[in-house]
């Protein structure tokens, strides 16, 4: 019996087959996403245009590209989420979408959270750095700054953190669902450089989501570092590390050190916010 029920836990939502159908799924979405509007007659610029030397040029089709994608990726994000939602119950799993507790917004959580996030991008550059670049796949102009500001965070936080975090976490626990909806965010984001910086980036909102018990303050901190890499390319610095932008060696290492003890102070808070809620899971009527 005891094997039986093993077993059966096993082959319950969520599994990794279940976890690479829903990964399957999001990038079934956009490709999906891209086929219809294209039948539809929207036109997508050359990305070669996009990368192209010619200032004005490489605007107009910066520009271009934000207009398509503000249809496309809305689309994309629809289909995704509602696929796995369908996916998701006819598995029967948890029918919680995600945490929308008012009171888990909190200004200095998200300060902490942006802070973290960017001593965190610091340090990875020796190891992003040797990674291909990333091609501003965005664009730029209002309608970038509207998917990337307004709809991203909401709706790939609707998804990591609340969809496929709170379905690991009914069924394996708040350690699980911590990493393999981090993971999962990591990998939807494609391109090798941007998925080693979206796997320790969504450790981090993950975190901050376990810990608001709100998906409002991971969305608008999202939101924000999405909004400082919006700047960056903006003001020319797209393709700069913070070594190019902070040309003193003695000052960038000072940066860099700061940078790693802001990482070690949020890993050991990290590290006891979830041992505390581990233990919440364990011993729910104690607590």
């Amino acid at each position: 019996m005891e094997q039986k029920t093993n077993s059966t836990r096993q082959w319950s939502f969520p599994n990794a087959l279940d976890f690479v159908v829903m990964i399957f799924w999001v990038f079934f979405s956009q490709v999906a996403a891209v086929v219809v509007t294209r039948a539809c007659g929207l036109k997508f610029p050359d990305m070669q245009l996009v990368e192209s030397a010619d200032e004005e040029l490489s605007l107009w089709a910066q520009l271009s590209m934000a207009e398509s994608l503000v249809i496309v990726y809305p689309i994309a994000m629809i289909l995704s989420i509602a696929g796995i939602l369908l996916y998701r119950r006819l598995r029967g799993g948890t029918n919680k979408i995600a945490r929308f507790s008012p009171a888990g917004f909190n200004p200095s959580l998200i300060l902490g959270g942006i802070v973290w996030i960017v001593a965190t991008q610091i340090l990875l550059e020796p190891v992003t750095a040797l990674l291909p670049e990333v091609p501003n796949a965005i664009g730029r102009g209002f309608f970038a700054i509207l998917v990337s500001v307004v709809l991203a965070p909401i709706f790939e936080e609707l998804l990591c953190r609340g969809i496929v975090l709170e379905s690991i976490r009914a069924k394996r626990g708040v350690i699980a669902a911590w990493i393999w909806s981090s993971v999962f965010f990591a990998i939807i984001h494609g391109q090798i450089a941007s998925m080693v910086t979206a796997l320790v980036v969504g450790l981090i909102l993950g975190y901050i989501y376990i810990r608001s018990r709100s998906i409002f303050s991971v969305i608008i901190l999202h939101a924000l570092n999405n909004g400082l890499a919006l700047m960056a390319i903006s003001f020319g610095f797209g393709d700069s590390t913070f070594a190019d932008i902070i040309p003193d060696k003695r000052i960038y290492m000072a940066v860099y050190a700061v940078s790693a003890l802001v990482f070690l102070i949020g890993g050991i808070t990290l590290g006891r916010q979830l041992a505390a809620e581990r233990r919440r899971e364990k011993y729910p009527v104690q607590e």
